[in-house]
Order: structure tokens, then C-alpha cells, then sequence
């Protein structure tokens, strides 16, 4: 009689559960939906004032660049038919978009807002962009109905627990949108998910914006420009994630820069500790003046392009060696160097091209490329360079007419062929003709301007490795070949490298590259260095030691008069000497 009382509770108990926890339950969720729709709201901008960033097309053609069509982003998400009511202050147009070229299947719909009150809508839905394509003034705008918020982050606005909130809230975004103060990336919920480091994303578009400015820089462009020419575009630049073509890798289009879902495109973009050469490169394109982006059978639009890529990478991570450095591209430039039958415009690989492209920056500084584009952009449209060889013929003249130098001797090297007529216009600039063998330079071994050049230099050593490492190899302007003492004749201290300059000049430096591999063997310590005007009589003209790395190091003495310098060697890296490259600086 006791069991039975016992079983009806317990029934009870269980239908008392079944009744109630339903009811609880949508309690829960009721109340989980109002936070996140609160959560949601908190963060939701719905008035904006927009600065005027002036006609894509009329930006580009200021800069002589291609162009990138962007909006000023919202974070808000218009549903497909969704109507959309946008008020427009003053009396200037602007123009809306609903919808992301590249992140959405189809394309956004565009659409002209007048001043006062529009309601607009798209079949396909997506994020709402704004572009006040005006040349002066601000606009306010207010979306004054319809639309729902996207996680959108703005750097100097929200911080790390403002982004996880936002994250949080809206899970079934249909995208997000963060902004910095160059740049905006329209990508997945589950990429930025996954991919920002931390969940925070300050340091990812700090680097965005480092990036925008390197490139800005060696484009010649900065907002304290007097000349309005000269400075920064005012829109935006847009890196968009593009989820429909999983095996595009990235690429560069009218929308920005874009990354796909698949592979590593799109992590690469997000996470900050994999940001490198991608970003850099497809931003690069919308850098690149078409007036000197000759495009042959095997053109310069994937090679100037990767100036600015250097320019950023030099920016973003000075102390690591440039692609350049770590691809083995100058080895193989100076492979080609060494032919005699030259023609740079036949040449295959890309990098091997950029490496002249580059050298010109390492020999003339960091203002170089900056007044190369300010020279092209200054140009009257009339003389704008327009066939391929025209353009080829117009980089020669005007890089000559930038470094203030007859630059023929390098092009002549690389075989970039000038014309009869552009030897003629170069020669009538009356500039000193350029002597330094700057086409030995690498971002390693630098070749100042008044290096001697080396045709007409002999040199011995005291100590050699016959074959592949004999004396010659010091002044061979390759730096990946080396002088090497014997190998038999291990701490057999001082050995020599005597050069003959072929003729007297007035000298105040000697330059030596270390060998530039990993192996420590002959890195010079310790040195003494005679000068002579016979190869008789030596004076010492200076000592001292470098230090035990592979980087170019000089030693520098006063002004002497010289035919011939001898390097001393006292003392070396495991009782060796060795020289990739040995430079003597004067005139």
C-alpha cells in the first residue's frame, strides 16, 4: 500500500516536469533573443556623416593608377524586397549599394540617392554602403527604417569586448564589416570567427593601415602634400572575402582586394601573425601607373606591382630579408646579368625583372619612387606615354631625369633597349653619367653611387681555393660567389687581397660583403688595409675589426690617392678569410 502512493508521486513528478519545462524553456530563449537583439542594438549606427571622397574614376586618373570602386560601409544588412528608408541631408546626390561585389553571388545593386527622403530595396539582399562621390562638403545620412545590424567594428571606436559582444549577439550575420581608418574588410561570420587572433582585432587593422601607408608613401602620396595631386585618396580600401570561388587563391578586382574562403586566402587575411606578401600584393595592383606598366608578351603588371609589395614588407617587417633575399631572386638576376645577349623584355621570370625594378630604389633612396610617381603624375595628359615602347622608352628618360644621373650605363646592362633618340634627350640633360656598378646591389650589399666601378680591376690573393673560390670572385659583382683562402692552410695568418683599381683614384672607403651563406668560414674579424701608387710601397691607411655576420661592413679612412689596396687579413672565422664581394668607394 506504501508502493502505490510512491508510484503516483513520482508520476506526478515526471508529468509536473513535462508540463512546466517547456514553458521554462521558452523563457529562456525569449529572453536569450531580447539580450541579443539588445546587445545587437547597442552597437547599431544608423546616422551617418560622409566626407566626400570624390569620383572613383576621377581618383584614379589624379593618381595615374586603376581604379578601386568602394563604399563607406554601415553595418547594416538589408533583407531581399526589404525596403529601406534612407534620408539625405543638403542638396547634393550621393549613391547607396545593397549588396557586396564579390562577397555576394550577385552583385549589389546600386542606386542614386537624391536629397530628402528615399526607400530603396534589392531582390538579393546584403550589406547597405554608402558614397558620397561629391568633390567638397559632408552629407548626413539616416536610415530612418528598415535593415538589421551586422557585427561591425571600427578601430579607435570599439574595443576587443565590444567586438565579442557584437559577435555574440548577431551568430547568424550575414556578414561583418570591420573598418580602420584606411581600410574595410567585409568577411564571414565563421572566418572572423576563426581566424582573428583572439578575438581581437585591433592589431589586424593597425597592420591593415601600416600597410595603406607604406604604400601611400612609396607612391608619393601624403596628406601634408601641398599639392592636392600628391596626396592620399580619401576612400576607403576595400579587402573583401569572396566565398563562391574556392580555388581562386586571391586576387585583385574593381571591388578591392579579394580572398576566398578556401585554402589559406582568407586566414591569411585575418590573422594578424600570417598577414605578408598576399595583402601586399593584390593592394599593390590598385597602386601600379599605368603609364609605365608596359605590357608586352611578358609585361610589368605582375612586376611593378610588387614594388609596393616591398615597400610594405620593408615597413611592416624591417628586420626579416625581402622576398627578394629569401626566393633566391638576385642569385638568379645575376645569372642573367652575366649574359651577353640581353634583352629585359624577354625575360621570364617576373622577379628577376622586379630586382631591377628594386635596385634603382636601393641605390637612390627612399625618395626615388615617390618622385617618380609625383613626375608621371604631373604630366599633362598630351604627354602621356602611350604605346608599350613608348612607355619603355619614357621609364628610361624619366628615371634618369629623377636621380639626376645618365642612367644608361644600368639600363644597358639589364638590356632595357633606349632608342637612339632617348640616348640623345638623357645626354642633353647634362647630368654626370652614372659609374657605381649599382646592378650589383642587393638589400644586403649596398653599392653607393661613388663606388668604383670593376671592369678595369685585376685582383690576387696571398691564399686561394682555386676553382671555385679563387680571388676573382671578390670583384665578380655577384655577391653569392666567393674568394676563399686555402683550405690546407688553416690560421696561416695574414693573408692578403690585393686590388688593382687600373687607374689612380682619390679613395676613402673599402666596402666587404661577407660570404652569403650560413657557413661562418673566413668571415673577416680583423684587418689592416694599405693603399699604394706602384704596388711597391704601401702605406696603412686604416685597421680594425667587423663584426661576425653576413651583412656589408666598411672601413673608412681619409682621402688618399691610390692604384692599388690591400686588404690584411689577422684574423678570421675558424682560421680562414673569405669576401663575396669586395667595393672600393671615391672618385
Amino acid at each position: 500500500m506504501l508502493q502505490k502512493p510512491l508510484k503516483v508521486f513520482a508520476t506526478s513528478a515526471i508529468l509536473a516536469t513535462t508540463l512546466f519545462t517547456p514553458i521554462m524553456t521558452n523563457h529562456v530563449v525569449v529572453h536569450a533573443e531580447t539580450a541579443a537583439t539588445q546587445a545587437a542594438a547597442q552597437y547599431e549606427q544608423r546616422e551617418f556623416d560622409l566626407p566626400a571622397t570624390g569620383s572613383y574614376w576621377d581618383e584614379a586618373e589624379r593618381e595615374r593608377r586603376g581604379q578601386q570602386k568602394t563604399y563607406t560601409p554601415t553595418g547594416i544588412y538589408v533583407k531581399p524586397n526589404e525596403q529601406v528608408t534612407i534620408e539625405v541631408s543638403g542638396s547634393q546626390k550621393i549613391r547607396a549599394i545593397i549588396g557586396t561585389h564579390q562577397y555576394d553571388k550577385e552583385w549589389g545593386k546600386e542606386i542614386d540617392l537624391s536629397p530628402g527622403s528615399n526607400t530603396i530595396s534589392s531582390p538579393n539582399g546584403g550589406l547597405l554602403g554608402l558614397d558620397n562621390y561629391q568633390n567638397t562638403g559632408t552629407i548626413h545620412v539616416k536610415v530612418t527604417q528598415g535593415g538589421s545590424p551586422v557585427p561591425f567594428f571600427e578601430l579607435g571606436k570599439h574595443t576587443k569586448e565590444d567586438w565579442i559582444a557584437m559577435m555574440n549577439a548577431c551568430p547568424d550575420a550575414h556578414a561583418v564589416q570591420l573598418k580602420s581608418e584606411k581600410a574595410v574588410l567585409t568577411v564571414t561570420y565563421d572566418s572572423a570567427k576563426k581566424f582573428i587572433v583572439d578575438q581581437n582585432p585591433i592589431p589586424l587593422l593597425e597592420k591593415y593601415d601600416e600597410m595603406i601607408r607604406a604604400q601611400d608613401k612609396i607612391s608619393g602620396l601624403s596628406e601634408t602634400d601641398p599639392n592636392p595631386l600628391h596626396r592620399p585618396t580619401r576612400r576607403l580600401w576595400a579587402f573583401v572575402e569572396n566565398p563562391n570561388k574556392p580555388d581562386w587563391g586571391m586576387y585583385a578586382s574593381l571591388d578591392g582586394a579579394v580572398f576566398t574562403t578556401a585554402g589559406n586566402a582568407i586566414e591569411s587575411a585575418l590573422n594578424v601573425n600570417k598577414f605578408g606578401w598576399g595583402q601586399m600584393h593584390e593592394a599593390g595592383h590598385a597602386r601600379q601607373q599605368y603609364p609605365w606598366q608596359w605590357n608586352d608578351l611578358r609585361g610589368m603588371t605582375e612586376v611593378t606591382v610588387n614594388l609596393y609589395s616591398l615597400a610594405a614588407q620593408k615597413q611592416l617587417f624591417p628586420n626579416e630579408p625581402t622576398r627578394l633575399e629569401k626566393e633566391g631572386d638576385y642569385e638568379r638576376a645575376f645569372q642573367y646579368l652575366k649574359q651577353t645577349d640581353k634583352d629585359y623584355k624577354n625575360i621570364d621570370d617576373l622577379f628577376v625583372k622586379l630586382v631591377m625594378i628594386w635596385q634603382l630604389q636601393l641605390a637612390y633612396g627612399d625618395d626615388f619612387y615617390p618622385n617618380l610617381h609625383k613626375l608621371y603624375r604631373e604630366l599633362p595628359d598630351t604627354q602621356l606615354p602611350k604605346t608599350d615602347e613608348e612607355q619603355i622608352q619614357a621609364f628610361i628618360y624619366n628615371t634618369s631625369k629623377v636621380a639626376k644621373q645618365n642612367l644608361l650605363p644600368f639600363f644597358d646592362q639589364w638590356g632595357l633597349k633606349a632608342s637612339l633618340e632617348t640616348r640623345q634627350k638623357i645626354q642633353a640633360l647634362n647630368y654626370p653619367t652614372l659609374t657605381a656598378p649599382i646592378w650589383e646591389a642587393t638589400d644586403f650589399k649596398h653599392v653607393p653611387l661613388n663606388t668604383l666601378p670593376k671592369q678595369n680591376m685585376k685582383v690576387i690573393a696571398s691564399s686561394e681555393e682555386s676553382g671555385r673560390e679563387d680571388a676573382t670572385n671578390a670583384i665578380d659583382g655577384n655577391p653569392y660567389t666567393r674568394w676563399h683562402s686555402k683550405w690546407s692552410e688553416q690560421n696561416q695568418y695574414p693573408f692578403n687581397l690585393t686590388i688593382d683599381l687600373g687607374d689612380t683614384h682619390t679613395i676613402t672607403q673599402l666596402a666587404y660583403l661577407p660570404r652569403q651563406d650560413e657557413c661562418p668560414n673566413g668571415r673577416i674579424l680583423n684587418y689592416n688595409i694599405y693603399t699604394s701608387t706602384d704596388g711597391v710601397n704601401y702605406q696603412k691607411v686604416t685597421s680594425g675589426t667587423w663584426e661576425n655576420s653576413t651583412k656589408q661592413q666598411f672601413a673608412t679612412f681619409d682621402p688618399v690617392s691610390a692604384k692599388y689596396v690591400k686588404l690584411e687579413v689577422l684574423n678570421g672565422m675558424n682560421g680562414y678569410a673569405s669576401a663575396a664581394e669586395v667595393d672600393i668607394l671615391g672618385n
